[in-house]
């Protein structure tokens, strides 16, 4: 199956979280929700991979990796219920 992607301008993220600041003024929650879209813009915006000045590209070889979990191999643990997330009190809902 084809992965399906939406694309949406970084201008939302900023407009959404103006709207949360204006309500965090009321609310601890809607802070909260704030911090988290920020955390979110910075990931969407920001390369996770280590600048090659040499080639000047990203380059996945040299960035470090830690670890020997890979992502698809935890999400299928967590499908199969082998594995569960405790959020605790990081929990968004």
């Amino acid at each position: 199956q084809q992965p399906k992607f939406r694309h949406v301008p970084v201008a939302l993220l900023d407009i959404i979280i103006m709207m949360l600041g204006v309500a965090g003024l009321f609310s601890a929650g809607a802070r909260a929700k704030r911090e988290l879209a920020r955390i979110g813009r910075y990931y969407a915006t920001e390369s996770m991979l280590v600048f090659d000045a040499t080639t000047a590209r990203y380059s996945a070889d040299m960035t470090p990796a830690f670890g020997e979990t890979r992502l698809n191999d935890f999400y299928q643990a967590l499908v199969a219920g082998e594995t569960e997330v405790e959020l605790g009190e990081h929990a968004v809902f």
